[in-house]
């Protein structure tokens, strides 16, 4: 893999970017910064160095408010997830995935056009929605690349205050980015040492704007920051539905 200065200094900040949307959100990295990157690097280098920048992004988050993390939700989440991740790469060998992830990308989008519109008056989700919301985490994870939209639909309508909602995100995170990064690594894609000479100058950078984004998220009030949230599941379902289209 190639990387000329002027590219790999832009691979960089990208990575930077997407950490700093991390760091507001609590997912969301890889939306912003990966389509971005695409369009100068090859899929491999690109999908390999933010799979490890990502698992780097959870641990920080998680690690800095491990406690608040609701070990329940955390308990009902994971197993379906871990699950969702075996089944996923098993269905990429016998289905064509274009038209699950056209569904998922519509559904994502028509949720967070509702959410949006419904604010705080949309409802509660029971707590048996939780597996569910862990199988398909696990399933887009492995197909797409993109575990994040259905726990998060999930935990953003427990009720949950939002320094819980992070860290509970970010255990859930945990293993659906872990995957991937597992996966990528069986798939051969950690091999090539740009991978990680990528990441490793890039890490800097990206630890620093994720302690910028937690200043920034403390003066965000919890209406505001639910907004982005749902602003980037919208960001979510359109790219699954442009990928799905093949548009991309």
């Amino acid at each position: 893999m190639d990387l000329l200065p002027h590219g790999f200094l832009l691979l960089v900040a990208l990575a930077a970017v997407g950490s700093f949307v991390y760091g507001v959100a609590g997912f969301g990295s890889g939306l912003v910064a990966i389509p971005l990157a695409l369009h100068f690097h090859e899929a491999r280098l690109v999908l390999a160095v933010f799979a490890l920048l990502d698992c780097v992004n959870v641990v920080r988050v998680l690690s800095a408010q491990p406690r608040q993390a609701v070990r329940q939700e955390v308990v009902r989440l994971l197993p379906a997830c871990a699950l969702g991740l075996v089944a996923g790469s098993l269905l990429l060998l016998v289905i064509a995935p274009r038209p699950l992830m056209l569904l998922l990308g519509v559904f994502v989008l028509v949720y967070a056009l509702w959410s949006l519109v419904a604010g705080d008056r949309a409802a509660m989700l029971s707590r048996n929605w939780a597996v569910p919301a862990g199988l398909a985490s696990g399933l887009t994870s492995s197909m797409f690349g993109i575990g994040g939209p259905p726990y998060v639909i999930y935990l953003s309508r427990r009720g949950l205050d939002m320094g819980p909602l992070r860290a509970t995100m970010a255990a859930a995170g945990l293993v659906s980015m872990g995957g991937r990064t597992v996966a990528f690594a069986m798939a051969g894609l950690l091999a090539d040492p740009a991978v990680w000479l990528t990441a490793l100058v890039a890490l800097p950078g990206s630890l620093a704007a994720l302690k910028w984004a937690e200043h920034v998220r403390h003066r965000l009030s919890p209406h505001t920051t639910r907004r982005v949230i749902e602003g980037l599941l919208m960001l979510s379902g359109m790219s699954l539905v442009v990928k799905a289209g093949g548009w991309s």
